[in-house]
């Protein structure tokens, strides 16, 4: 299973397994991490294997979306591939809107009780089906691969921050020691 993160420029890259945090677990930053970022994602998990996806039938290899966060390492050494690889990372949980439309307004994102995102307008669904469009031309997707979409620029995040997600008034926090 891997995480493919779309990035707003449209590029993307792959992260392993190994960073997924999808108990909602505290995160315990590695030492020499001095720039760590919050990202906010909307995701989904792949339910159809493919490879050189149609934009047509992009649609039928996905079918709900949720919100989780990325948390990057924005330090000097973030240009390599351990950057990416950080234990638990992606925290990307089960809260699935059921749907496929997240609500804008009840998707948000806080650091230490202070918001620092809201999703504003709907989020448009073309965006999911591009980026499957465009990862399948140079690798596979298979059933359970998660396909997550930065959906905004990243927050610093430090030692002692408190990252809350909230999702249609559900609060999902995690720290950040």
């Amino acid at each position: 299973m891997k995480i493919v993160v779309v990035k707003a420029s449209g590029e993307w890259y792959c992260k392993p397994d190994n960073t997924l945090n999808h108990n909602n677990s505290d995160y315990y930053c590695p030492e020499g991490v001095v720039a760590l970022e919050a990202v906010p994602c909307i995701y989904t998990h792949i339910d159809k294997a493919g490879k050189c996806v149609a934009r047509r039938f992009a649609g039928r290899y996905w079918s709900r979306l949720a919100f989780g966060l990325m948390l990057v390492d924005r330090s000097a050494t973030a240009e390599s591939a351990m950057a990416s690889a950080m234990d638990f990372t992606s925290v990307l949980d089960m809260a699935w809107q059921p749907d496929c439309h997240l609500v804008p307004g009840q998707i948000a994102l806080e650091i230490n009780g202070e918001q620092r995102y809201r999703l504003e307008e709907e989020f448009n669904v073309d965006t999911i089906n591009d980026a499957i469009c465009r990862i399948t031309d140079r690798t596979s997707l298979r059933i359970g691969d998660i396909v997550a979409i930065e959906a905004g620029s990243g927050f610093p995040a430090a030692a002692g921050d408190t990252l809350t997600r909230i999702v249609s008034g559900e609060r999902i926090s995690i720290k950040i020691y």
